[in-house]
């Protein structure tokens, strides 16, 4: 086998002692930032999960990315897709070896990924849906052009979903979202999207209803 490759990480207790292996939260940063800019929500979450947050793999602009993106003059994003397919192969090679590694239950894994963070958390969901419990999408885009059609849409439709998007985003507009919504909300049986009056950013009012998601999810497993 393919060894894991490892990933630049930062990594936070559990604030509560679980019986048995507690539950794992990756944190997906977006495009020119680092595994600190999520790091924060470390503190936000229910205290049951230990926190990794994953620092992307290419330098992009004094930060990182996780593939490269060209913005056109057009408006157009155009991503690079081989890139974006090799990072995810990587990223789906980590997620089966750390359960083990950090002595989270491997049942438990779920994904929070915001903007490009969020396209490589949906493109776990579609192409290998056996390795997370719950995805957490904010901001971000349809990973349909870079990951292709779900390899096991019954697989995928049991992996519950949260996708939420600001109306005021200027980056990546809410029609990104409302994408999502329309491609995976007849398909799967747990989804939730929202918005809210925001930018490009995480409000205060949405990171609330992320971790009251979350820990319903928790729940619903333990």
């Amino acid at each position: 086998m393919t060894p894991a490759p490892s990933f630049v990480e930062r990594t936070a207790a559990p604030r509560q002692t679980v019986s048995g292996r507690p539950p794992l939260l990756v944190l997906l940063h977006g495009i020119g930032a680092n595994e600190d800019d999520l790091f924060p929500i470390a503190r936000e979450v229910d205290p049951r999960f230990k926190v990794v947050s994953l620092r992307a793999p290419r330098p992009y602009h004094g930060g990182f990315a996780w593939f490269d993106i060209q913005f056109l003059s057009s408006a157009r994003i155009v991503p690079d897709v081989t890139q974006a397919k090799a990072t995810l192969a990587d990223l789906v090679r980590w997620l089966g070896g750390a359960p083990e590694r950090l002595g989270t239950d491997p049942t438990q894994t779920f994904l929070l990924g915001f903007s490009q963070g969020a396209m490589m958390s949906l493109g776990v969901l579609v192409t290998a849906p056996e390795k997370v419990a719950g995805v957490v999408a904010l901001s971000g885009r349809a990973p349909g052009e870079l990951f292709g059609a779900p390899r096991d849409p019954d697989a995928v439709a049991r992996v519950p979903l949260f996708v939420a998007h600001g109306t005021h985003d200027d980056v990546l507009p809410v029609d990104n979202g409302r994408e999502i919504q329309q491609g995976f909300g007849s398909r799967l049986r747990d989804f939730t999207y929202r918005e809210f009056p925001v930018g490009h950013g995480i409000s205060d009012d949405e990171m609330r209803m992320v971790d009251a998601w979350l820990s319903n999810h928790l729940a619903d497993h333990r």
